[in-house]
């Protein structure tokens, strides 16, 4: 018998395959489609007419406490994410934003104040620098530290904001070297030299107009300075806080499940209470009322997340406007004229508005109560199915001979 050798396909062969094969799986996910919502439309929709007692007690006892673990699952997944985003925000990322803009205004307002100080020669060695350099720095360490207790960093990035610190501190012993030559020009210029090239890649020569010039920073492999390691920290917590603050495609999901899940569960409980009180001549079902009241909550949990996520959303320019338009010399202006009104660029008043804004993206009295939503869900499924077995068992108790089963 001869040997069949097999050919491969020719390139249109292979596309008409592949598209009968692609039709194939079509047709197969509509009709497992079909099938499904047909399923599901049936226990969550029954119709009454003509249906026995016991076959829609049995519906109603399989799809309503699921639907109530479905609903109350997925709105509690959604809710406790977006408030755990706004505290996240509120609590790490925004006060480390606002950190790191102090401690680089800081440094750059020291560093201003050193080099004027030190142009005067002898007199900085006699007198000392200034105190405003003394409580620029000290207010720069303080700021680094708070944002390393802040838990808003990674671990590499806490490494990273580590050896900014240390730098801190070895920038501060040149300055201190360049004051000890403050009447030897070379020796004093060469020691201040070091230390600004280890504060800015790029440093600006300051002016009569604005004493305290904010350096540009350096990106890439040149980005060594402490500006640049600070900027780079910035730019990075702005963009998880940004993520955290956009709509992401699991919330957006969960957030379609629970309204299908929830309008479904509504309508289900309300048909069923309908049922009873036609056949069973129940007036009112205690126990599927207690059920449906935890459905009473979620207009206001609703509410709740929408405002967050809009304060989260609000929350995004502020910080970017922390990291790109503060300035030394807006924080110099803000210290020296305490009572002129706030600044709109200064950092006190860029965290004034984040803290604002999202102490008023919540709805107070609903703070702590995420993590129960699920497991309000399921005590309301269990009453449920409590409440429709009962039903269920006591009709087949008292049925006759001949009634309507």
């Amino acid at each position: 018998m001869a040997r069949q050798e097999s050919r491969p396909l020719a390139p249109d062969g292979r596309l008409r395959a592949l598209a009968q094969d692609t039709l194939r799986l079509t047709r197969a996910v509509a009709a497992v489609t079909t099938e499904l919502a047909r399923r599901i439309l049936r226990y969550a929709w029954p119709s009454t007419a003509g249906h026995r007692n016991r076959a829609y007690l049995r519906d109603r006892l399989l799809a309503l406490p699921l639907l109530a673990v479905v609903a109350f699952g997925a709105l509690g997944w959604a809710y406790a994410g977006v408030r755990g985003d706004s505290a996240y925000i509120r609590e790490r990322a925004a006060p480390a934003l606002v950190d790191l803009a102090d401690a680089r205004a800081s440094l750059l307002i020291a560093q201003g104040e050193a080099q004027r100080n030190l142009d005067e020669g002898r007199a900085a060695e006699l007198s000392g620098l200034s105190e405003r350099y003394r409580t620029r720095i000290a207010r720069a360490t303080q700021s680094l530290n708070q944002v390393t207790r802040s838990g808003a960093l990674t671990v590499a990035e806490e490494q990273e904001l580590r050896v900014v610190s240390a730098l801190v501190v070895d920038y501060t012993s040149w300055i201190g070297r360049a004051q000890g030559h403050a009447t030897d020009p070379v020796l004093r210029d060469a020691d201040f030299t070091y230390a600004r090239s280890m504060l800015c890649s790029q440093a600006l020569a300051p002016t009569t107009e604005n004493p305290y010039p904010a350096c540009p920073a350096a990106t890439g492999s040149a980005a060594t300075s402490i500006v640049d390691r600070v900027t780079g920290l910035e730019g990075r917590l702005r963009a998880r806080l940004a993520d955290r603050a956009a709509w992401g495609a699991g919330t957006i999901t969960a957030a379609v499940i629970a309204a299908l899940a929830f309008t479904l569960l509504a309508a289900g409980l309300w048909r069923t209470m309908s049922f009873l009180r036609r056949r069973f001549r129940i007036r009112l079902s205690i126990p599927l009322a207690a059920a449906a009241l935890p459905l009473l909550a979620v207009p206001f949990l609703t509410a709740d997340a929408l405002l967050a996520l809009d304060a989260q959303h609000e929350t995004v320019p502020v910080a970017d406007a922390l990291a790109e338009r503060t300035s030394p010399k807006t924080e110099t202006v803000a210290e020296e004229r305490p009572f002129a009104g706030p600044d709109p660029q200064a950092i006190e008043t860029l965290q004034a508005r984040i803290d604002d804004g999202l102490a008023d993206g919540r709805l107070a009295f609903l703070d702590g109560i995420a993590p129960f939503v699920f497991p309000a869900g399921l005590t309301a499924a269990a009453v449920i199915a409590g409440a429709l077995h009962a039903y269920r068992r006591e009709y087949l108790v008292v049925t006759r001979p001949g009634a309507v089963a």
